[in-house]
């Protein structure tokens, strides 16, 4: 049994493809080890067991986490839709080249499971020459009918509260999740995603996967590009972005025709979908 287990794991080192596979679980498990010496403390859940991951994990490792366990989403583009208060303009950084691609909000793109987008948010009403450059993170897609792709986008929702903490210096933290329909509130929501604002020591990625399905993680700081450094991991993992045809791009999502649907955290819930603020 041994001598088997020996010839497997040669093989598998042996075999290109098997081998990237190993090499990223083994990273993957090794950043679980760096992480419990420092966040095993802040970050118990409510029965007292210990979860890897939380809002403070480095962007991108949730990411990869799902791209691992699930190697077909990896491949797909979950289009998402990003709103400003009273409209603006939206880049998200995409490709290799970080190239940017710019609409007006909302905004509407699909976006690799498993990657790390930046975006920059700028020409606001209520922000005149304010631009801000918060990362989204895929975490996981949705399965809408054939043909129906763009009519289902995650809602990202930025309000003035975030923008505002955002500029004071604090780092905004938003776990986007898709709700269980049996925890769904029966009660008529609004056009605005709910939001449940978490303590600083609560892990939201725990609170969202009870209630549902984490999507996105968004974060947004003060943080800006430097003229001087000119890194491009600033602006993202480097996946490629799809953009919807003009048609779906105008219209509503469905998700929306349904329902009118320091450090901060947020758990939100789509279609219905919420989101958890972290501090």
């Amino acid at each position: 049994m041994l001598s088997r287990e020996i010839n497997v794991l040669f093989n598998a080192v042996h075999n290109p493809m098997r081998r990237r596979r190993l090499e990223v679980a083994l990273l993957a498990g090794l950043l679980a080890l760096l992480f419990s010496s420092t966040a095993s403390a802040q970050f118990k859940g409510a029965e007292g067991r210990y979860h890897p991951l939380n809002q403070q994990t480095p962007p991108g490792t949730a990411g990869l986490w799902s791209a691992i366990m699930n190697p077909a989403a990896a491949r797909y583009h979950q289009p998402v839709r990003v709103e400003l208060p009273r409209g603006g303009q939206v880049t998200f950084f995409a490709g290799p080249e970080r190239r940017a691609v710019a609409q007006p909000a909302p905004a509407v793109a699909g976006v690799a499971v498993g990657h790390v987008y930046r975006l920059r948010i700028s020409d606001m009403p209520q922000y005149p020459g304010i631009d801000l450059f918060p990362t989204i993170e895929i975490l996981d897609r949705l399965h809408p009918p054939a043909g129906k792709l763009f009519d289902f986008p995650v809602p990202v929702q930025i309000t003035p509260d975030e923008i505002d903490l955002a500029l004071q210096g604090n780092l905004v933290t938003k776990v986007i999740y898709l709700e269980q329909p049996q925890l769904a509130d029966p009660r008529p929501q609004s056009d605005l995603v709910g939001a449940t604002v978490v303590a600083a020591n609560q892990n939201a990625l725990v609170e969202a996967d009870r209630r549902g399905r984490p999507m996105v993680i968004l974060r947004m700081g003060g943080r800006v590009p430097s003229r001087q450094d000119g890194d491009a991991r600033f602006f993202g993992s480097g996946a490629k972005i799809t953009l919807p045809p003009k048609s779906a791009a105008q219209k509503p999502p469905a998700a929306a025709q349904r329902r009118n649907p320091s450090r901060r955290t947020r758990v939100s819930n789509l279609a219905p979908i919420n989101r958890f603020i972290g501090r």
